[in-house]
């Protein structure tokens, strides 16, 4: 599917020599050292940066808001039509995109309710289901915790459950094709399949190219590949790949 020639290899052996030194990469397991507060409130940004990611910022600086719908907090509302109401007063305090006045409409507000039922259903809450993610084995156990996160969870998309869980160190084999690597890809001149955001199969397949054909000749790792474009985007984009044959 990626065409990937001996040249773009070597665009991608720069940006590794120039910028994978100084990347930070979220160490395995490292959900552990996590609260069910914090793994909670990461699922809420996951949903909020849909559409637009400005606002996630603005929740992240914000300790009242981010106070305001915490775990323990949300766990004891007994009311769903109560639980829905603090969940989208937030939401739309710090201008979520899609976020709707219409409470019974809004599918943020819907799928924040829902996941944090689906939280409350594991023993020990959102620890809880990472110790059950953590336990998947085999070959294919990455790909198998992200397809579970997407089946339970709503508005937690291809991008977003890979995202989720590199940060939380509980996959490796994993990349979250963003607009920034998209970008990148043509940088480096290799054409990515369009509407793979909304098509999971031809997602799996553009990503199993990039981890086959571009990461394992670099020696690293899908997280690592992810998290080093992600960080040094800006530096990347403006590189002169003009010397590289």
């Amino acid at each position: 599917m990626l065409e990937i020639k001996k040249e773009h290899l070597q665009r991608f052996e720069q940006i590794k020599k120039q910028f994978f030194e100084k990347t930070e990469v979220p160490k395995e397991n490292n959900w552990k050292q996590w609260t069910n507060d914090e793994i909670w409130l990461h699922i809420f940004e996951q949903v909020i940066v849909v559409g637009n990611s400005k606002p996630a910022e603005r929740f992240n600086k914000d300790a009242k808001l981010r106070n305001q719908v915490s775990y323990e907090k949300l766990a004891k509302i007994r009311e769903d039509d109560e639980l829905k109401k603090e969940i989208n007063h937030v939401l739309r305090l710090v201008g979520a995109r899609y976020a709707s006045s219409n409470i019974s409409k809004c599918r943020k507000t819907n799928a924040l309710a829902h996941n944090l039922r689906v939280l409350k259903s594991f023993n020990d809450g959102p620890k809880g289901l990472l110790r059950r993610l953590s336990e998947f084995e085999g070959p294919y156990a990455d790909k198998r915790k992200i397809k579970y996160l997407m089946k339970i969870f709503k508005y937690m998309q291809s991008k977003s459950a890979r995202d989720f869980l590199m940060e939380l160190g509980i996959v490796r084999d994993a990349i979250a094709l963003d607009i920034r690597v998209q970008n990148i890809f043509a940088k480096v001149r290799v054409q990515i399949p369009k509407g793979f955001e909304a098509n999971p199969k031809l997602y799996d397949q553009i990503e199993k190219d990039m981890l086959e054909k571009v990461c394992k000749p670099l020696n690293l790792s899908g997280v690592e590949f992810d998290r080093m474009l992600y960080q040094n985007y800006k530096n990347i984009i403006s590189m002169n790949f003009s010397q590289v044959h």
